[in-house]
C-alpha cells in the first residue's frame, strides 16, 4: 500500500465542531489549511492501493458533514502559458508561445483545452510530460490523476448547483 499526499480544496472553512466530525469520519490523516486568497482545503497523507481511490475515499468522508463538500483537487490543472511557465521555473511565456505555436521545437505541443478571444488554456499535466519527453526539460512528473480527480470534482459541483447530479452520473455510467 502507498501514501499518498494531496490537497482537497473544500467550499468553506468548516467550524470546530465540524472539524470534529470529519476527524471523527476518518479525515485524521488530514489537516486543514488555507491559502493568501481566503481558500480552505485539506492536506492529505492517504494510504491506498491507488492514488484515485485515496482521493475518493476523502471524498466520501468529507461529504459525511452536512453543507460540507470538495470543490478541488491538487493545485489545478488548468494553466495558460504565462501559468505554465511560472511554474516551469526555466522557460518564459514567449518561449512557451513560440513551441505552442510550431515557431520552435519538434512540433506536437499539446493543443490548449479551452480558446477563447486571445486566452488559450491547457493542461499543465500534458505540458509538463512534453515539455520533459520532447524537450528534454528537468520538471517534475505531474500524476495526471489529479488532473482527473480535479475535473470529476468540478463536475459534481457544476451538477450539483444546477441540481443535475442524478442526470450527470448517469451520463458518466454510459460515456
Amino acid at each position: 500500500m502507498t501514501t499518498w499526499n494531496f490537497r482537497v480544496m473544500l467550499n468553506r472553512a468548516p467550524s470546530d465542531e465540524e472539524m470534529d466530525n470529519l476527524y471523527d469520519a476518518g479525515l485524521d490523516d488530514c489537516a486543514v489549511a488555507g491559502g493568501p486568497d481566503g481558500s480552505v482545503y485539506l492536506t492529505c497523507d492517504r494510504a491506498s492501493e491507488s492514488f484515485l481511490e485515496a482521493i475518493a475515499s476523502v471524498l466520501v468522508q468529507i461529504r459525511t458533514v452536512d453543507g460540507l463538500w470538495a470543490v478541488g483537487v491538487g493545485q489545478g490543472d488548468a494553466v495558460t502559458l504565462g501559468d505554465a511557465a511560472r511554474r516551469h521555473g526555466g522557460r518564459t511565456q514567449a518561449s512557451l508561445r513560440q513551441l505552442a505555436s510550431g515557431q520552435r521545437g519538434p512540433g506536437g505541443f499539446p493543443p490548449p483545452l479551452i480558446e477563447a478571444d486571445n486566452i488559450s488554456v491547457y493542461s499543465w499535466g500534458e505540458v509538463a510530460e512534453w515539455l520533459r519527453t520532447e524537450m528534454g526539460d528537468d520538471i517534475p512528473q505531474v500524476n495526471r490523476d489529479i488532473a482527473l480527480a480535479d475535473a470529476a470534482v468540478k463536475l459534481a459541483c457544476r451538477a450539483r448547483a444546477v441540481h443535475q447530479e442524478t442526470q450527470v452520473r448517469r451520463l458518466l455510467e454510459v460515456a
